[in-house]
């Protein structure tokens, strides 16, 4: 591949994108930046199970956890050390790391196409209904888009042909190579879907006649060989612990269950990309990338891009179709089916189109910045069951559906966790001697966030020792012989395999947070004395 810019290399750059580009983008991604920072401070949502969780990790680092692997908690642990472990410096990971992404995205579209094409699939990519949402939330999709789309640039700067120019050739660009392997590994370490981008190199060489000299070329073979070196601790951690995170990672995609074709998981993933890229840029996507392929196919530029798309998307489909898949879970073909996207429709003359999606998306922003002002200023009611399905059918009646209009909210498992950890430490600081207790990840990992001082000696109640979450692992009752306990669950009555491993069990008053008139967080204490170990069932 060429790059671009090689083509005529006496030419000046024209347009004000080629002059401009890169330095109002900077100014828009600060822009942008701050303006979700703000979003993110005060937004006043509680952290999400998972994200308690990854920082309940980032206090002890690892080479893996049980479901994923460590960068996630090494990224948590850096930033959180920098300004403390308040909720926004937890999650302000993404809002450090998407502007690199985005710059990542604009280099790549440079070397393939032009200033123009560059500036306009970074602002599409920066607007995209799913990294406006990922920028308020730390999860593992955000470093894996930086370690994706750095491999992703470090490849095609290995593989391109050298400006003519230069006035020589270099076959084998050790530093591009390496860095590519570097940056896979990482990915790796980040989410093992990281694999497809091996597969998706093998693809994009075999498709292209003018590269198949990288078969041969020990370049490719060192970076794959650099990228499993890099990756290698993180096996070693689940060969010693029994390999739990693949087998998360099978459970969660429901590979071990129903047998058969799951049309419905594969719809359910697809209508979610609407949501994830934007209706209009999706519906444009695909209408674009299926209608006529040959039109672009024999362009080298987007037979690239689309190698790291396809490729990415159809394995998550066909997860999906075998078991379940999440929307976000392919996520990262947006990296080059943005840039795809941008540059067809601006070669065909498809501004307008472009311009509604990046509108649509723009506006999607801050309706799911400022979810719950939007709802009080329309005056909607938040629950956890909605009635707008009976009160649409009572409009076309002309009839009127009751004092409020009401609707789901997507926030809700996000909502109350704070105002149960006070309730907890509260209860706690009456028996001072009790270490908690729970039987389920979520409500560990919201108590050992939320309750101060933070009670990272909480313990997993796991008689079977199924090894089904991180604190199954990490966690143990055998060297807690004769202490007491809180024990917190949503169980109504106490499981008689607790009451024989106790001396005593008291009930307390129960924590209770009010989250709407229909949901709220409930969950039952008792004061366990004296553990006498886990009793054999009767």
């Amino acid at each position: 591949m060429t790059p671009a810019n090689a083509a005529n290399p006496s030419s000046k750059p024209t347009g004000w994108a080629e002059k401009y580009g890169f330095w109002v983008l900077l100014a828009l991604l600060m822009l942008v930046t701050v303006y979700r920072g703000f979003g993110l401070y005060f937004d006043g949502l509680d952290l999400y199970v998972d994200e308690a969780q990854y920082w309940t990790w980032a206090q002890k680092l690892d080479w893996g956890y049980y479901s994923k692997p460590p960068v996630i908690a090494a990224l948590i642990a850096l930033t959180t050390s920098a300004c403390g472990d308040g909720p926004f410096c937890v999650k302000s990971g993404a809002l450090l790391l998407y502007p690199l992404v985005t710059l990542l995205i604009w280099a790549i579209a440079r070397r393939l196409f032009s200033g123009q094409v560059a500036f306009w699939s970074a602002v599409a990519f920066l607007l995209l209904p799913g990294v406006s949402l990922s920028s308020l939330i730390i999860s593992t999709d955000v470093p894996f888009f930086l370690f994706w789309t750095l491999a992703l640039y470090a490849y095609l700067r290995a593989v391109e042909e050298p400006a003519a120019a230069s006035g020589t050739r270099k076959d084998i660009r050790w530093g591009w190579w390496l860095l590519a392997g570097a940056a896979a590994g990482l990915g790796l370490l980040t989410k093992y879907t990281m694999v497809i981008f091996a597969l998706s190199v093998l693809l994009h060489l075999a498709l292209t006649p003018s590269l198949r000299r990288h078969f041969r070329n020990p370049g490719l073979y060192a970076a794959m060989a650099l990228a499993l070196l890099v990756f290698a601790p993180n096996l070693w951690w689940n060969a010693q612990h029994g390999w739990p995170t693949l087998r998360h990672t099978e459970d969660i995609s429901h590979l071990n269950g129903d047998a058969g074709l799951h049309w419905n998981h594969l719809t359910d993933f697809l209508g979610g990309q609407f949501g994830v890229m934007g209706p209009v840029f999706f519906a444009a996507w695909l209408a674009l990338t299926l209608w006529r392929p040959r039109r672009w196919y024999t362009d080298e530029r987007y037979r690239f891009l689309a190698c790291f798309a396809l490729p990415f998307l159809g394995l998550i489909c066909l997860q999906a179709l075998a078991g379940r898949a999440n929307a976000n879970w392919g996520a990262m073909a947006y990296a080059t089916a943005t840039i795809f996207l941008v540059g067809l429709l601006l070669q065909r003359g498809h501004t307008t189109l472009l311009a509604t999606g990046l509108a649509l998306n723009l506006l999607l922003m801050p309706i799911a910045y400022h979810f719950d002002a939007w709802t009080r200023y329309f005056v909607i009611e938040l629950v956890d069951h909605s009635n707008i399905g009976q009160c649409l059918r009572a409009w076309r009646k002309f009839e009127i559906c009751g004092d409020f209009i009401t609707l789901p909210d997507p926030y809700k498992r996000v909502r109350g966790w704070a105002q149960l950890g006070r309730q907890a430490q509260l209860l706690h600081s009456q028996f001072p001697d009790a270490l908690y207790l729970g039987d389920s990840r979520d409500v560990l990992a919201e108590l050992m966030y939320y309750v101060n001082p933070h009670p990272l000696d909480a313990v997993l109640w796991n008689p079977r020792q199924v090894m089904d979450s991180h604190y199954a692992l990490s966690t143990t009752m055998a060297d807690k012989l004769g202490r007491n306990f809180l024990y917190i669950t949503e169980a109504d009555r106490l499981p008689p395999d607790v009451l024989r491993s106790f001396g005593s069990a008291e009930p307390l008053p129960p924590l209770h947070v009010t989250v709407h008139r229909d949901f709220a967080l409930d969950y039952r204490v008792w004061y366990l004395q004296d553990f006498k170990g886990y009793s054999k069932a009767e």
